[in-house]
């Protein structure tokens, strides 16, 4: 019984260790979009104003945590003014406070002028990123009481695959209707609903409106919207397997870095990954994941490693590597890491310690170049924050960030006691390509190395031992 007990909780425990998630989507992406109208005399006859538009198209790329519009929602006023009047300046405003305060949302979407019925708008620019990636647009069918069209969170990311999509395109576009004013005609005068009632679909049933005269049995859609995206990463192809040798080297003194030197100046050991290009364990502009936000604030590996680890499963890393803590100045480690054919990327992080959440590293840098495997590249480190502390010097007391903001290049003119110090380089790392991989060196490193797959034995087995403890 007690065997049955444990071979079922194991099977439960590994089931949960690499359990299927939805992927993020790794970095930035950008997109242009394209909108095609399709309201006319022709295409719905009888449900088209004399000069019938749309207004300009206002939106933004967002979380899952912001609700720019929805059926069964009330309007918010920015919402209420595009329907209405086509005016999107309070919109824009509500929007900007989601990114500039409530960090909700992430880049405002717009067009510059209105559309004819069946005109179009190209190149609108889109930005997504991992922690923003759904877009919600709207915009007025022009005149009406406070009808409009639109798409609310759409996701450029394929989650089934952790891969921004290369294109994607909505083809139907309904008419909804507001819930702020009673007209139930196009030309209609102004008529206040009171109080507001919610956004809905218009549909040929129900509210009456002029949609109700079309004779198609449902309501054509009134256009398209299609998204392209433009910063598809270069592949490089390169075979074979190799070992290279990583050197992390401090430039970070007192002397060379005089503002707000700390007692106890050290870079934490560094977590080390080789990955594809579908995996980020940090980047530019995108949150801290919880591993690297506890690298940057105290320098603790664990959490990340595990992160990194769990990404073994999708395909998206193939190894991770841990080094000891570095000294100032001068100090330096090396260790060695293995590439092949897809996990030809590189990523590293180590804390600038102490400091509230200051960092240096790599993201993401490829050692396939367009001849082959790299020989040699040197890259001079410079500081991060994480975004999850706002403390200024080195040695401030923990100030969490409230709402969590997004990882910057620390510069001189960031508000942090590095001042000029900023601009200078903090540590060098120097990927050096060793000998080609055979079946031999490959089990060597095995032993000595332990990679992704050593780790989680470790981390399986040290599980184990505690799911029989409780058990016997």
């Amino acid at each position: 019984m007690a065997g049955t007990v444990f071979f079922v909780a194991l099977c439960g425990f590994l089931s949960v260790a690499y359990s299927a998630a939805p992927y993020k989507c790794a970095g930035v992406a950008t997109y242009h979009l394209a909108f095609y109208g399709n309201w006319s005399m022709m295409t719905h006859p009888y449900a088209w104003p004399l000069g019938g538009r749309f207004s300009n198209l206002v939106g933004a790329s967002h979380g899952d945590n912001y609700t720019i519009w929805d059926g069964g929602m009330m309007a918010s006023p920015g919402v209420k003014d595009v329907a209405e009047e086509g005016n999107s300046s309070t919109l824009e405003a509500e929007i900007m406070q989601r990114i500039m305060y409530n960090k909700t949302a992430w880049k405002l979407i717009k067009s510059m002028d209105g559309i004819a019925g069946t005109g179009s708008e190209m190149n609108i620019d889109v930005e997504v990123t991992q922690d923003f990636p759904l877009v919600s647009i709207v915009t007025m069918l022009a005149p009406s009481p406070d009808w409009f069209t639109g798409i609310k969170k759409v996701s450029l990311c394929d989650t089934s695959s952790g891969m921004w999509m290369d294109s994607h395109t909505i083809y139907n576009l309904q008419p909804w209707d507001a819930g702020t004013d009673n007209g139930t005609t196009f030309m209609a005068a102004n008529n206040p609903t009171m109080p507001p009632g919610y956004i809905s679909m218009i549909n040929k049933l129900a509210p009456p409106t002029d949609f109700m005269n079309l004779s198609a049995s449902a309501i054509p859609t009134l256009g398209k919207m299609m998204f392209v995206r433009q910063n598809k990463p270069t592949m490089n192809q390169c075979s074979g397997m190799y070992y290279y040798t990583v050197k992390f080297e401090a430039k970070w003194s007192q002397a060379t870095h005089p503002n707000g030197w700390p007692t106890g100046a050290k870079f934490s050991p560094l977590v080390i990954a080789t990955h594809s290009y579908k995996y980020k364990m940090w980047s530019d502009m995108t949150r801290a994941s919880p591993g690297v936000k506890k690298v940057a604030e105290t320098g603790m590996e664990g959490t990340l490693y595990n992160e990194v680890m769990m990404m073994e499963k999708p395909g998206f890393v193939s190894n991770v590597y841990t080094t000891g803590a570095v000294s100032t100045p001068n100090g330096y480690n090396s260790t060695k890491i293995m590439v092949q054919n897809m996990y030809s990327m590189v990523s590293l992080i180590s804390m600038i310690a102490p400091s509230p959440d200051w960092f240096v590293g790599v993201d993401s840098y490829d050692l396939c170049g367009t001849n082959g495997w790299k020989e040699m590249m040197i890259m001079n480190l410079l500081p991060w924050d994480a975004g999850t502390d706002s403390g200024r010097n080195f040695t401030s007391e923990n100030m969490e960030t409230n709402p969590v903001d997004v990882i910057k290049r620390i510069t001189s003119s960031s508000d942090t006691q590095m001042g000029a110090d900023a601009d200078k380089v903090f540590a060098t790392v120097t990927f050096t390509r060793e000998e080609m991989i055979t079946t031999t060196t490959q089990a060597t490193t095995t032993a000595s190395a332990p990679g992704l797959s050593a780790g989680l034995f470790a981390f399986l087995s040290v599980s184990l031992l505690a799911i029989m403890g409780v058990l016997f």
